[in-house]
Formats: C-alpha cells, structure tokens, sequence
C-alpha cells in the first residue's frame, strides 16, 4: 500500500494511471502541476511515488524533482524520444504514450520494489555505520582501560613508560632534558598488614591523588610504577626544577595524616622519593633516566626515608605564590590523552595569540581553526575549554571585536594556567567522596 502524486496529467491520462495505480495496491492518489511541487521540499511530505508526465523540454523537471527528493522513485510518463533522457535526469522507470494499463501496472510494482530494496539497503547501511561506530567507541574505551591503573585511576606501568619513551625522543630532537621522580610509599607493606588490604587500597588511591595534583604543567603526568611504587614524569625540567616537585609530591602525601601506627619514620603515611634529570642524547635509553632515579631513591631510603634524594644545585626557595594555579578549577581528563593534551594547549594558546594579533592590526581572523579546536576540547571533555573557545568564536563570527578581545584574553590566561591533572575522572570523584 502507497500513496502517489501525479504530475502535469491530461484528462485521458489522469484517468489510465488512476485506474493503473489503484490496480497496484495505491490508497491515496492526487494530482498537482509541475509548478506546485515546491511544497514538497522534504521526504516527510513527499508521497511513496511521483508518476510525472513530461514533454519534449519538461523532462528537466524530472531532473529537478529526482534531485530535492532523492528516495522517492519517479515513474515518467514521455516519448520514446525522451526515454533515455528520462532516465539520465532520475526516472526510476518510464513509459511512453499511449499509455497501455497492463504496462503501466508493471512500471508502478517495478518502481515501488526498487523503493523498498533501497530502503532495506539503506537501512542496513545504517545499521552497518553504527556499528562501525560502535565498535570504534569500544576499541577507543578497550585502549582506555588497558592505560589506566585501575585501583589508582592514573596511567599505569606500561603506558607511564610509552609516553616516556616518546618524550624522550621528543627531547632528544630538541635538545631538551628530560627529568623522573621515583616514589616509593614508607613502610607499606606493615601498613597492610596493620591495617588490612582493603585499608591498603584506599591509602594507594588518596596518596596518589595527592600527588597528582602537585604536578601543574599539562605534560607532567603521574604513573603507578608497581604496587607502592609511582613514577612522575616531567619533561623539559631540570634536577632543581624536578627537586622542588619531589619535596611537593613528600610534602603532599605527608600533609594527608592518613595514620600509620606501623610506620618506622612516623607516625603518619610518608614517601621517599628520588629524582634524576638528563639532557637527551641521540645514543642513550630512556633506561639510564630512570636507574638514575631508582639510585637516588634507594640512596634516601637508607638514609631514613620521608626524605627526597637526588643530585642538584643549591638554590634559594622560590617564592612564587601557588595562586595562579589555582585560579581555575583543576580538570581531571583520562591518562589516555595525556600524551595528546600538552600540543592541543600550545594550538589553542597559539590561536588565541594569533587572534589578538590580528585584532591589534585591524585585520579579522577566519575561526574554521576555532571551530576545530573546540571540537577537540569536545572530544577530549575540557568542558570550561570549550566553553571558552566557543565564546572566541561567536565573537569572531559576529564582528564584535571588543567582546572578542577580551574572550580570546581569558582564553590565553585558561590555557596557560588551568591544572590538567591525568587520573580517570570516575576514580578522582570516588576518591574526594570518601
């Protein structure tokens, strides 16, 4: 059962393809001019078949009807002449004058099982498509989970240690040191059989939040090494820069007074921590870095634990207040996107300059990169981002310079300062409610 509109037919057609279309199952049939065929600009509207009757020149409007309304079938009516022409600009079937009822029958049947086969095909397409897409969100939450340290919710051994591997090369091509922190919990062992493995996990999980949010550039990030064991690495920073973030991360955990009755150094959950910095040489393994630490590790675990080891220079106590920091609410974003997030930061930080730059000539700026960039911040789930990207970008696209002056302001004063903090957001929630 269907329903069809016939085009720019004569009396003695109008009737033949009635009584045709009623014969082939048709339940409701009207009857229009070429010229009223605006009113049916969508599918929704638009009837099951459209029986046209064209002449000499009119075959183009089967052309202009196949093209605004691709899935419903055209049955053309034409001379023989125009048969092929029909069927170049859309027609699904024709006949040609005199009409003949039995053929006419067939046509409509054969243009209807055309329409249904093309909707099955559609239909699975579509159903093909999403699973495609399906499988590429479970592909994309399988890789998530396989680099995320389930019990802390930051990055674990094998993905800390990829994405330092590929720092280390990054640095090796720009010269850069490369520096690592190695934690190791006090007396963890006695505070599990003190206070159970349940009260064990919950210790693991607060100490590595803590330590997660002591490293404030978005290409640090925080690893769990091996059962106590946490790596922090920080590239392009040296052994006084990577000192200070070692006693931040021993001061932190320290600060919890999480209670360790067991504890030989106190009487309080405390790390020891050793850290190593090097300037990349083509030759060298990321390896020799992070031996380099363990010693020093090793060296301040005999010397008393509770304590930081490691070679640098002395220098005065900086006094740069931590306030910047915390000028925006820190974001948690899965360890997953750790390696991706400090390059997307440098290309909106870069866009938002290159923005006010141009405002500062008199020129405007196309916000297509905007409209990326926000897509990523999208992806990615930087939400306040986003939020913010899109504020640059309206602005572009009105012309409201003032306003545009001051969002792609905010945004330069966003990136360069907001807190990306690498745990899985689940498990930093879980961790702050308890």
């Amino acid at each position: 059962m269907f329903t069809a509109l016939v085009v720019d037919a004569d009396d003695e057609s109008a009737s033949v393809l009635r009584e045709a279309l009623a014969d082939a199952g048709c339940l409701d049939i009207e009857c229009a001019a070429s010229s009223e065929l605006h009113s049916f600009t969508s599918e929704s509207a638009a009837p099951d078949l459209i029986v046209l009757c064209a002449r000499g020149s009119q075959v183009g409007t089967v052309q202009r009807v196949a093209s605004t309304l691709r899935e419903v079938p055209i049955l053309a009516v034409c001379d023989e002449g125009d048969i092929d022409l029909a069927f170049v600009a859309g027609a699904a079937e024709c006949v040609t004058r005199p009409l003949r009822r039995r053929e006419l029958v067939g046509r409509i049947r054969e243009a209807m099982r055309g329409r249904s086969e093309a909707r099955r095909r559609a239909y699975r397409e579509r159903k093909m498509s999403d699973r495609i897409v399906s499988l590429q969100r479970e592909k994309q939450d399988l890789e998530r989970l396989v680099c995320v340290d389930a019990l802390t919710g930051v990055a674990n051994r094998r993905h800390a240690l990829g994405m330092l591997a590929a720092e280390w090369k990054r640095a090796a091509r720009e010269n850069m040191p490369v520096a690592v922190v190695m934690i190791d919990l006090d007396c963890y062992h006695a505070y599990n059989e003190r206070y159970g493995h349940l009260g064990g996990d919950q210790c693991l999980a607060r100490v590595a939040d803590a330590m997660v949010r002591c490293l404030r550039r978005p290409s640090d990030y925080l690893g769990r090494y091996g059962g106590e064991e946490f790596i922090a690495v920080l590239p392009n920073t040296d052994a006084v820069g990577a000192k200070i973030v070692a006693e931040r991360l021993r001061a932190a955990v320290e600060a919890l007074a999480i209670p360790h009755e067991a504890s030989v150094c106190g009487h309080v959950v405390t790390i020891t921590a050793g850290f190593a910095s090097l300037k990349v040489l083509a030759d060298d393994s990321e390896d020799l870095l992070i031996a380099a630490a363990d010693s020093a590790l090793l060296r301040a675990k005999a010397q008393g634990r509770n304590r930081v080891g490691g070679e640098a220079p002395l220098v005065r106590p900086s006094r740069i207040s931590a306030q910047r920091w915390q000028r925006y609410t820190p974001v948690y974003v899965d360890p997953w996107f750790a390696d991706r997030i400090p390059s997307y930061l440098d290309s909106v930080h870069e866009e938002a300059r290159g923005q006010l730059e141009t405002l500062r000539s008199g020129e405007r700026r196309g916000a297509t990169a905007l409209a990326r960039l926000r897509q990523g911040a999208n992806h990615i789930g930087l939400t306040e981002l986003e939020r913010q990207i899109a504020r640059v970008e309206s602005a572009a696209r009105d012309g409201e310079l003032a306003e545009m002056r001051d969002a792609a302001e905010a945004l330069v004063q966003y990136v360069t300062h907001v807190q990306i903090i690498y745990r899985r957001p689940n498990e930093a929630a879980a961790v702050m409610a308890s």
